[in-house]
């Protein structure tokens, strides 16, 4: 989960903001899906601070690999299997090659073509229906690339080869399967951003789940240790489907991430930074509610933002259940919105449950709504046990309303519970 960390240590939140919201908001508002391949690798190049960008794929009638994107040259063509380039490919693997003065597998021939000096080089194979298709690969970072670049530069890849892929599905009109692709993609998108594991931490248990619906609404979680011992999580829903979706969903998670990082002491500023950055670079319809609360060292109180997103419950260890009250605007919505602090008190045994609307609005095969009644009595059932069990719960209580009804929406929760002592 920690894979945007390194390449966030060297970049400011400001640098973030501009560099994926805007980026974001272009590829959300972009119709032509052709544009859309070199806006995936522009939005590479910038987020990890290279120089260039190419996309190379493989031509294997011609046996070359050429350049679908090139910064700053025409098309280029080179045998197969050369070249770094044709190392990523062949072997399936990411590269990094700071040392270019005797690594063998550098192709010096192209830089003698174009006369640029290609120090170092980051290099990410591309993926579609379980094959290699080629590789995205970004020139001469300063200082070198990073191990967090490689990780980062994965997820990158994803969205190239999505582009590739939905380019290649809509010049065959099969726009049936164009969509499922774009569906699926959105969905790999959101479950690599998730949280896959839950270190211990003193005082205090979570955990965190989303089940994907057929249909991607765009859920996020994320949970955040933080350097003072306070403790962080959110919990988010994305307005629209799809790869747009995805796209604003990994641009909140990672601006939202180093926001907290930099600045957990004021969350309403937090929030409000987010908002403000969402606003400016995205399109009206582009938004998301978010839950967002700080649990402090001592594990007695929870600073919370709630940014239009459905309260939380509070299950005390004596049974009774709370819902902090009052909420502002969703993120991204209306440009110079105000977000308002608030202070939750926490006992021993008490648990932070933090839910989505794929839960609250779960419906059956006559189209009827459950009652949120039901969460929080399943949370009341298993406040005092594994807080698996209790998330596992929401799901088996949903199902069984839903009766074989299909899933219409993301379903994530997030539960924290403060030790007894």
């Amino acid at each position: 989960m920690d894979q945007f960390k390194n390449s966030l240590d060297d970049v400011s939140g400001a640098r973030i903001a501009r560099v994926i919201l805007q980026h974001a908001a272009k590829i959300s508002k972009e119709q032509d899906i052709s544009a859309l391949v070199g806006m995936h690798a522009a939005l590479a190049r910038d987020l990890v601070g290279g120089d260039r960008a190419s996309v190379w794929l493989i031509d294997e009638e011609k046996g070359e690999l050429w350049t679908r994107v090139a910064d700053g040259v025409d098309e280029i063509r080179i045998p197969l299997n050369t070249g770094i380039v044709g190392a990523c490919i062949s072997e399936n693997r990411t590269i990094v090659a700071n040392d270019l003065s005797n690594d063998p597998r550098f192709h010096r021939r192209v830089d003698e073509k174009s006369g640029y000096q290609t120090e170092s080089v980051l290099c990410a194979p591309l993926h579609a229906d379980n094959t290699t298709i080629g590789a995205l690969q970004l020139l001469n970072k300063p200082g070198g690339f990073l191990s967090g670049d490689a990780e980062l530069m994965g997820l990158m890849a994803v969205y190239a080869a999505s582009a590739i892929q939905a380019e290649r599905l809509r010049t065959e009109a099969e726009m049936g399967r164009l969509l499922s692709h774009e569906l699926n993609i959105a969905r790999e998108v959101q479950m690599k951003l998730l949280p896959r594991s839950f270190p211990s931490l003193p005082g205090l248990e979570y955990t965190g789940f989303c089940r994907s619906a057929r249909f991607v609404g765009g859920d996020y979680f994320d949970l955040l240790p933080l350097e003072n011992g306070s403790f962080a999580f959110t919990l988010g829903d994305v307005s629209g489907k799809g790869v747009p979706a995805a796209v604003l969903m990994a641009s909140i998670h990672t601006l939202l991430r180093s926001l907290l990082s930099e600045n957990w002491r004021n969350l309403g500023e937090t929030v409000g930074k987010l908002n403000e950055a969402m606003h400016l670079t995205s399109s009206g319809d582009r938004y998301s509610t978010l839950f967002c609360g700080v649990v402090n060292p001592d594990r007695s109180e929870m600073r919370c933002v709630n940014a239009g997103h459905i309260p939380p419950l509070i299950i005390r260890s004596n049974g009774q259940v709370d819902r902090p009250a009052g909420a502002d605007f969703p993120v991204g919505l209306l440009r110079g919105t105000t977000y308002k602090e608030r202070t939750v008190l926490l006992t021993p045994g008490s648990v932070v449950v933090c839910v989505s609307d794929g839960l609250t609005e779960v419906k059956n095969e006559n189209f009827e709504f459950w009652d949120e009644q039901i969460i929080e009595d399943v949370a009341r059932k298993h406040r005092d046990g594994s807080l698996d069990l209790m998330t596992n719960a929401f799901i088996e209580a949903a199902d069984a309303w839903a009766a074989g009804s299909e899933q219409h929406d993301d379903m994530t929760a997030v539960a924290v519970r403060i030790s007894a002592n």
